[in-house]
């Protein structure tokens, strides 16, 4: 008995013991544990704020990889790697191959054939390249992707850059009969409501499936109409004007080439808007100047 009560004392003065220490941290500990603590005030959560104190050598790769990420998609910051993660270097089997697609071929793999990323990231950037100048002249881009998966990403890619689009269906006869194709959906001439619509033509075709669309090919090559398009390796990128060699199939590749293509649009637009801008100031400073002259 004296046994078990010495053995419940030793044990007891243990857990005491214990107890204590562990309230009894080290001050350092603490004040680093403070620091650590998120603070309730209404502060703007950052990046940065979310990265504990005590791990300084991590702040830097985390902030990269975090900008990196939220980052918009520009021809500018386009890289490899990102249109191999959309899966555009995915061509199609070796048995539909086009010879005529064999300088964009990097090889092939178990019957597919591989697309060279780096043709493609130049002529997109190419691409990118002509819708900005368009924009920027102020011409009118038209974007058609009828796919299924392809509607929405269209009709986007279209409202981001002030573009039209089609998505559902390509009705032969859009540009070479317009007046009549056009001319059912156009508004009257308030003016006079008995003459014919006016109707224009686009003055660039963003094609994000061109296989499907040989009418409009052929449409826009009567009326002088350059074409964008994605052309995968089951396709002829001479019916083309710029090709784009790429997986036409990837829903998430075809986006990311859209994106890139109407933000180039939608810097041609805002660079014209600030050369009309500088063009009326400097219209309004000439009258001035003429007006206190006289």
């Amino acid at each position: 008995m004296a046994s078990r009560a010495l053995y419940k004392t030793v044990s007891s003065a243990r857990g005491i013991a214990s107890r204590q220490n562990c309230f009894l941290r080290p001050l350092s500990t603490v004040n680093s544990l403070k620091q650590a603590q998120p603070s309730t005030s209404n502060e703007k959560i950052t990046p940065e704020s979310l990265v504990p104190p005590t791990s300084t050598p991590l702040k830097k790769p985390i902030r990269q990889a975090v900008a990196s990420a939220v980052e918009p998609i520009t021809p500018y910051n386009m890289t490899i790697s990102k249109l191999m993660a959309a899966g555009l270097h995915l061509g199609h089997s070796t048995s539909l191959w086009e010879p005529a697609t064999l300088p964009f071929i990097f090889g092939t793999r178990e019957g597919i054939s591989i697309i060279n990323l780096e043709h493609t990231l130049v002529y997109l950037r190419r691409a990118c390249n002509v819708a900005r100048e368009v924009a920027l002249r102020g011409g009118s881009i038209l974007f058609v992707g009828t796919r299924p998966g392809f509607q929405d990403l269209t009709i986007e890619a279209a409202r981001y850059c002030d573009g039209f689009h089609v998505s559902s269906k390509w009705i032969p006869g859009t540009l070479t009969n317009r007046h009549q194709v056009l001319g059912r959906h156009a508004p009257p001439d308030p003016e006079d409501p008995g003459r014919p619509p006016k109707t224009y033509k686009p003055d660039l075709i963003v094609l994000l499936n061109p296989l499907e669309h040989k009418i409009a090919i052929s449409e826009a090559q009567l009326n002088n109409i350059p074409i964008i398009a994605i052309t995968d390796t089951d396709y002829d990128p001479r019916l083309v004007s710029y090709p784009i060699p790429a997986n036409d199939d990837s829903i998430r590749g075809v986006e990311l080439v859209a994106k890139v293509l109407s933000t180039a649009a939608r810097d041609g637009l805002h660079r014209r808007k600030q050369l009309l801008d500088q063009k009326e100031k400097e219209k309004k400073l000439l009258r001035k100047q003429h007006s206190t002259k006289y």
